[in-house]
């Protein structure tokens, strides 16, 4: 005789019984680790949470410290060449207090500022004589006369030194004047993160230090955090006492058996409810599922098509389709696959926030349309900060229509991937051009490398411009300008690309107040401390750029690696007709003041500083139009160093965030 079939009701029991059975045991199990967790205390150690606020205070006291030490040095400079300033080294401190209080010699500190006023005679051996200070009795310290910037402990504060030399102005054989202007760090924004994950230790400078807490018993175990940027500064930190934590991996590990526990308990219990569906429901018609539609961030054409991969049901025309609510695996995007509409037909690059693709749409009567793909990193989309960031930047750069900036055309969501379609730019990015020339000692021709730096600044002028439908000033700030992000195409149009930290008056994602972000080789000093921005940071970093196009040199101008170079003579660079033979000196006072450290000596904006290019230009008879950009880009792709063959990522239109 046959063997009976099983019934679908009894199959789904038979399964049932062993997930309840394995998810009681499980559910035991991951209890009995939570007791152990709970009752049993864990050695000493930083963790996690601890090792992120000793990383998050390093970096605030960073930033904290080199701004107020900029801020010092540039007082001290204006203050000590100020001619009544000058003229008072060789009096007395009855002198100085007489003309301070008829008002002759005005110093007005600021809230915490302490300022001195100090000669020295030459022939007694250097004793400091104490001219003035202000607030009176203020604490402060002269450091012997010896100028310099310093760090001191005094009344439990962090104290940032400037000492500066004055030139006499009468008495010049006889004295040496000396300013010292002094100013407190706020510590407690940079403290605050130790406090709340419950760390000891002390911030140490000039001998002295400031607990940090409670302090830590004798024979603590202790890490010593060094700042990058301040080496007369350094904070330290004592390990948590044996038992200040409880061993987290076992207690982990115990509500995650408690919890898989739980599901197979409820897996058991669907079994048996779905056994008993598939026989209620084998009597009635299959119904058509409704279509799913994956929510976007706009109606936009990617959200109406589904993601492909290299798994899935083959598409009509030989591709790989996968179903809507799928990921975007980056793996599996070969050529072919498809990614919405548009078809791979390779990957250009990959970044900290995602991977960028040439893709191409086809359609009736042979049409095809080349475009640059940016696909957002799966595990970023799981981070709400990061899925703001991406967006902020296609919904900024979306609302700049200029031919120098790359177009925008696409943003949407694909399943669970966030996607931006960009236009695709066929050329290289700048920086690749001017480190193959560079290496190969082919200087840039003037009328090109002025022709380039205009239409940067024509793009960013765009930008800076930009408004929101209702006519509303967006008030976007690029904030990461640099070669890289410049792409010069074999027609010889230039486009400037990569909004992904751009700085709006209105978006979603903001900058956390004192966060950094851009590259501090060509960053503004302001940027780089931490403070608001404005359009002159974009002025300051595209004259960077247009430093490195004229004369074909490499600049860095990282404020947190020149700090001790001082504010005087910034940006501590030779001026560029000195390294160039034929190059028009004037640039040397455009490009030169266009990076002053003082934003208010830049031109006003892109359009102000571009403006003073092309007058230069006129004035020598400089001509560079797009096929003269062209013909220049051709030549340097023939002679592409190996080393430079990689340049086609610089297609993407965008380089990744």
């Amino acid at each position: 005789m046959p063997r009976a079939a099983r019934s679908p009701t009894s199959s789904g029991a038979s399964v049932a019984r062993p997930a309840a059975i394995a998810g009681a045991i499980v559910i035991l199990l991951g209890g009995a680790a939570i007791g152990y967790a709970v009752t049993r205390p864990a050695p000493g150690g930083l963790s996690e949470v601890q090792g992120a606020a000793i990383a998050s205070a390093v970096g605030q006291l960073d930033n904290d410290i080199t701004r107020a030490r900029a801020a010092v040095q540039e007082r001290a400079s204006t203050l000590s060449k100020l001619l009544p300033v000058r003229a008072t080294i060789g009096t007395n401190a009855a002198t100085v207090a007489d003309q301070v209080r008829r008002g002759e010699l005005e110093f007005a500190p600021g809230e915490g500022e302490i300022l001195e006023l100090a000669q020295i005679k030459k022939a007694e051996g250097g004793a400091i004589e104490e001219l003035m200070v202000q607030p009176a009795g203020a604490m402060h310290n002269m450091h012997d006369g010896a100028p310099g910037s310093y760090a001191d402990v005094i009344d439990h504060q962090l104290v940032i030194t400037e000492v500066a030399e004055v030139a006499p102005k009468y008495t010049q054989d006889v004295y040496r004047g000396l300013l010292t202007v002094s100013r407190p760090v706020a510590l407690a924004p940079a403290l605050a993160p130790l406090l709340q994950a419950q760390l000891a230790g002390k911030l140490e400078a000039s001998g002295k230090s400031i607990p940090i807490g409670t302090p830590p018993p004798d024979g603590a175990i202790t890490h010593a955090q060094a700042l990058s940027a301040q080496k007369d500064v350094k904070l330290t930190i004592a390990e948590p006492p044996s038992g200040a934590a409880r061993p987290v991996p076992i207690l982990g590990a115990g509500i995650g058996g408690v919890v898989i526990g739980l599901l197979l308990l409820v897996i058991s219990l669907l079994g048996q409810r779905g056994a008993a569906a598939r026989t209620a429901s084998r009597a009635l018609p299959a119904q058509p599922s409704p279509p799913s539609h994956p929510i976007g961030s706009a109606a936009t054409q990617l959200s109406q098509h589904p993601i492909a991969a290299a798994t899935g049901t083959p598409a009509p025309g030989g591709s790989m389709v996968a179903a809507p609510g799928d990921s975007i695996v980056a793996s599996n995007l070969g050529p072919g696959t498809m990614i919405g509409r548009w078809e791979v037909v390779r990957r250009l690059g990959s970044g900290g926030m995602a991977d960028v693709y040439l893709a191409q749409a086809r359609g009736d009567g042979g049409f095809e349309k080349l475009v640059a793909i940016k696909v957002m990193h799966s595990h970023l989309a799981r981070i709400q900060r990061a899925v703001d960031h991406f967006l902020d930047e296609a919904r900024l750069a979306a609302r700049i229509h200029h031919p120098n900036v790359v177009a925008i055309q696409d943003l949407g969501k694909i399943g669970t991937d966030y996607v931006i379609v960009m236009e695709y730019v066929e050329g290289v990015d700048l920086e690749r051009l001017l480190m193959s020339a560079r290496a190969g000692q082919r200087p840039v021709p003037i009328a090109i490398a002025l022709g380039i730096l205009c239409r940067i600044c024509d793009g960013l002028d765009a930008a800076h411009r930009a408004t929101a439908p209702d006519g509303t000033p967006l008030g976007i700030i690029h904030r990461d300008v640099k070669s890289a992000n410049v792409l010069v195409s074999r027609q010889g149009s230039v486009k400037v690309v990569d909004f992904g930290i751009a700085k709006a008056a209105k978006q979603v994602h903001y900058t956390v107040a004192g966060e950094t972000k851009g590259t501090p080789a060509m960053m503004a000093p302001e940027q780089r401390v931490g403070e608001q921005v404005d359009v002159r940071a974009d002025v300051y970093s595209v004259a960077a750029v247009g430093y490195e196009l004229v004369t074909g040199q490499a600049v860095n101008l990282d404020l947190a690696s020149l700090a001790h170079l001082g504010v005087e003579n910034w940006p501590h660079l030779p001026p560029p007709s000195s390294l160039r033979a034929g190059l028009p000196v004037e640039l040397d006072t455009i490009l030169l003041h266009a990076m002053a450290f003082e934003r208010e000596r830049r031109p006003a904006d892109c359009a102000a500083f571009g403006a003073l290019c092309e007058a230069v230009m006129k004035r020598h008879n400089l001509v560079a139009s797009d096929k003269d950009l062209a013909r220049w880009v051709d030549g340097e792709l023939r002679q592409l160093s190996p080393a430079f063959v990689g340049a086609t990522a610089g297609l993407s239109g965008s380089s990744p965030a």
